[in-house]
């Protein structure tokens, strides 16, 4: 069984990779489909086109669908626990594969200080809609650059340390692309993916018979 798994695509913001995230649909294969967060974003002044239809429309409805609700889409938050349209929508999603259990989350539980605010993180979402679409300036991807910078692996630890049942955890929200292994005190074989995103980087995850890849899409 393959599944991939794509997290922060936010479709209709100004700077994300339509053409791109169009094609990867439709040349993709799978048997599932882990939408892991922010893939509609309804947090900022989303602007919807043609492609942004068609791009919904690719998602193959006749596979599983299981869509992860992040905080740029938390307008789907009453719909978890519920299967719309073939479509089922949760806060975490876990399965077993390979004999290895894994667990698929957004990540912005995580988050620390000012970004744990809602409210704030609205408000600072307005601010960059106008930024993008009046200044034509990619906070996105700014702030991005600016965290792999002084990304430091204790964050990343600090979200491990909720998860001790679980050997592959799999997330998105930070935008940093990374996958961690390592041997826990027990000798278990431990494992740390961030999916990326589709506004720098374009990457997703695969998981195919238990084995996780973390990839980037070329044209």
């Amino acid at each position: 069984m393959k599944r991939i798994i794509i997290s922060d695509t936010h479709i209709g913001s100004k700077f994300y990779k339509s053409e791109k995230l169009l094609k990867f649909l439709q040349s993709e294969s799978y048997d599932q489909i882990i939408l892991a967060g922010d893939i509609i974003d309804f947090i900022k002044i989303p602007v919807f086109t043609e492609r942004c239809m068609n791009i919904l429309q690719s998602i193959d409805r006749t596979k599983d669908v299981v869509y992860v609700v992040g905080n740029h889409d938390e307008s789907f938050v009453g719909l978890v626990g519920k299967e719309i349209l073939d479509v089922k929508f949760v806060k975490r999603y876990e399965f077993e594969a390979g004999g290895r259990r894994f667990r698929v989350e957004h990540g912005d539980e995580y988050d620390r200080g000012a970004l744990h605010n809602r409210i704030f993180v609205k408000i600072l979402s307005v601010i960059q809609s106008i930024l993008e679409f009046t200044f034509n300036f990619d906070l996105t991807t700014w702030w991005t650059e600016k965290q792999i910078r002084k990304h430091k692996l204790r964050s990343v630890i600090h979200v491990l340390r909720h998860h001790p049942d679980v050997d592959v955890f799999i997330m998105g929200h930070t935008h940093i692309p990374e996958a961690i292994i390592w041997i826990d005190e027990d000798q278990h074989i431990k494992t740390y993916i961030n999916a990326g995103d589709w506004v720098t980087h374009q990457t997703y995850v695969t998981v195919t018979d238990g084995v996780a890849r973390l990839r980037k899409f070329e044209d």
